[in-house]
């Protein structure tokens, strides 16, 4: 066994100017310099996600004052956590580290990612802390620790007494002007070979597209990483100059967003957002209209920018376009079928299936997994986020969204923030469904303000407290869908069943007689347009398949000859 320390020496790699100089993070390098002045209490854990920069701030704080008369003589001295498994016990680190001082009056310690090789690993970290008991207590040696937040938190909840040695410095975010200045700092070293050149907008570019996609990461090293593949991209396309649309090229390439609607050209799908929708939600003009103006608002800055997007609570008949309604929103607004997560609050019936949600706490079982809600906004923050038949869930459930829908944010089990402000919520209920069918068939207008301040909202109140309503945009009510409804949405279905059997080349042709009886003999309120889709679909599989076994779809591909839905068989 290896019973020598491996170390990197940062005072002299300092020296020879070898580290990378540090932008930005006074208030940081000064609360370290006041630690390391201190003799009681001076050790340190560095805390923040990965790729933020907690390694290079050591590194440049080391370059900074390795030069300072105060810091002349110490050691700086960078190890990693896996050293652990090379020491026998606390004499042997004892004897170490009495050689590395033996020259020097005080010495700091930095372990980097130190939460890696802890995190989930007992041993190790009891080994770990058994060692450095002694040595954290010594007033010439200042142990310095990177950990990421959830690792920070366990550290916390399982060993108290070793993190209660050490004074937290918790990295945040820094300006968009100082990322800019970092990203400016590697350009030489990424295009060095073609010089490519980066204008200021690409930079600003790179690093909103960076803070807009948090999936993209963490800055600063995220927008490094995407400098880098800009770069790249450039070098392909035999171009000097980076451009934004290149950077949004290798955007929607890690994302998926179409580049649309990220080069400033969104505007364009929202202006016209209530005619895309009223295309494919059928008989529901009120409802649309103002989820558009909602989203229009949101979308041109003038709604209040720490709340999300929108959020709707969509009351109504199963089968009347609610959930249909969501998805297209989702896919106008976001550009992708995948910016649509449904969540079944059904699922979260019980008092304690509410963590399934945001994540259970340190030491609980499912801690890593995370939760449903917090997942979906931390992988994709910019999506639609569907709340299924909300009504059924426990009613502490609702105490988590008072948060989210008001302020946009929302903290997980991990003691992760996670953004919700680029997201639109939308729940759906069927709570006063006898009381919208009733007045429907009693001519009522169902959609007004009257009816539902005067008729839902005290119904609405046995199931959700006020407070908790009163956090939506809106309050939308989708009416029963009448014949001439149910009938545009057959043709629809019959477009939609068209083109997902696109492969054998067929059309469906149908006598409108013939579909009118169907669909009114389907119609019943409470079901809504879902038995004429099942007619639609099962007619049209139906004849396809027979027209398959007789041998007419071999002539299909090459005529594109109609198959005649005439008299189709019931459902």
């Amino acid at each position: 066994m290896n019973n020598k320390i491996i170390y990197h020496d940062l005072r002299e790699e300092g020296l020879r100017k070898r580290l990378p100089a540090i932008i930005g993070r006074e208030e940081e390098t000064d609360r370290l310099n006041r630690l390391v002045g201190r003799r009681v209490h001076n050790n340190a854990l560095i805390v923040g996600p990965s790729g933020i920069g907690k390694t290079a701030l050591i590194w440049g704080w080391a370059r900074r004052i390795c030069t300072q008369e105060r810091y002349k003589r110490y050691a700086f001295l960078q190890l990693d956590a896996g050293h652990v498994y090379e020491l026998e016990n606390d004499a042997r680190l004892e004897e170490h580290w009495a050689e590395a001082l033996r020259h020097v009056p005080a010495c700091v310690l930095f372990i980097d990612d130190i939460g890696r090789e802890l995190y989930r690993n007992v041993p190790l970290a009891h080994r770990l802390f058994r060692l450095y008991r002694k040595l954290l207590t010594r007033p010439d040696v200042h142990v310095v620790l990177a950990l990421q937040p959830h690792e920070h938190t366990w550290l916390e909840s399982e060993y108290p007494a070793f993190a209660r040695a050490f004074e937290t410095v918790i990295l945040k975010d820094q300006t968009a002007f100082e990322y800019q200045r970092i990203l400016l700092k590697k350009i030489p070293a990424l295009s060095a070979m073609h010089r490519v050149i980066v204008p200021d907008s690409a930079l600003r570019e790179i690093v909103a597209m960076v803070k807009r996609f948090p999936t993209l990461g963490q800055l600063p090293r995220a927008g490094i990483h995407l400098l880098d593949e800009s770069i790249s991209l450039c070098i392909a396309q035999e171009r000097k100059i980076i451009t934004t649309d290149q950077i949004a090229q290798v955007v929607e390439a890690k994302t998926g967003v179409p580049r649309t609607l990220l080069t400033g050209r969104e505007l364009r799908s929202v202006r016209h957002l209530q005619a895309n929708l009223s295309a494919r939600v059928v008989d529901q003009e009120h409802a649309i209209a103002q989820i558009a103006k909602t989203l229009q608002r949101a979308k041109l800055g003038i709604r209040n920018p720490r709340r999300p997007l929108g959020s709707f609570l969509l009351l109504g008949p199963s089968g009347v376009g609610k959930t249909e309604t969501a998805k297209c929103v989702a896919e106008s607004m976001f550009g992708r079928r995948e910016s649509f997560k449904h969540i079944d609050m059904s699922e979260f019936q019980q008092e304690h299936t509410v963590q399934r949600l945001i994540g259970a706490p340190p030491g609980y079982i499912g801690y890593e997994e995370g939760g449903a809600l917090t997942n979906a906004l931390r992988q994709d923050p910019h999506s639609l986020i569907l709340l299924d038949e909300i009504e059924k869930a426990h009613p502490k459930v609702f105490d988590i969204f008072l948060q989210i829908l008001d302020e946009g944010r929302l903290t997980s089990g991990k003691s992760e923030t996670v953004d919700a402000r680029n997201s639109i919520f939308m729940a759906t209920s069927n709570a006063a469904l006898p009381e919208i069918v009733s007045a429907c068939a009693n001519g009522e207008d169902v959609a007004s303000e009257s009816f539902l301040r005067e008729r839902m909202l005290p119904i609405l109140a046995r199931s959700f407290r006020l407070e908790f309503l009163n956090r939506f945009d809106h309050i939308l009510v989708f009416k029963p869908l009448t014949v001439s409804g149910l009938m545009r949405i057959a043709h629809l279905e019959i477009r939609k069943t068209e083109q997902r059997l696109a492969k054998h080349s067929v059309r469906f042709a149908i006598e409108p007689d013939a579909l009118e009886s169907q669909v009114r003999r389907l119609e019943d309120p409470r079901f809504g347009a879902r038995p004429i889709k099942r007619f639609i679909e099962e007619t049209c599989e139906t004849l396809l398949a027979e027209s398959l076994l007789t041998g007419n779809a071999e002539q299909g591909p090459r005529s594109q000859r109609p198959v005649a839905a005439g008299s189709a068989p019931a459902v």
